[in-house]
């Protein structure tokens, strides 16, 4: 099955992935998770996260929601 998938970036690093089945839900957690604040010690760093669509994925092995 197809699934788009939301990846959230921090300083440049890939910090999460997750798969959705509907654009609507991975743009919904898009949204509110871009922007997002977290300190690290040094300094406070914002999340950018984006949906992709994915062509493939095996729901045996990969949580889809």
């Amino acid at each position: 099955m197809s699934a788009f998938l939301l990846t959230c970036f921090l300083n440049m690093n890939v910090d999460a992935k997750i798969y959705f089945k509907d654009v609507n839900d991975c743009l919904y957690y898009a949204e509110k998770l871009t922007e997002q604040s977290v300190q690290i010690p040094e300094k406070v760093e914002s999340y950018k996260c984006m949906c992709k669509l994915v062509a493939y994925v095996d729901e045996r092995r990969t949580k889809v929601y």
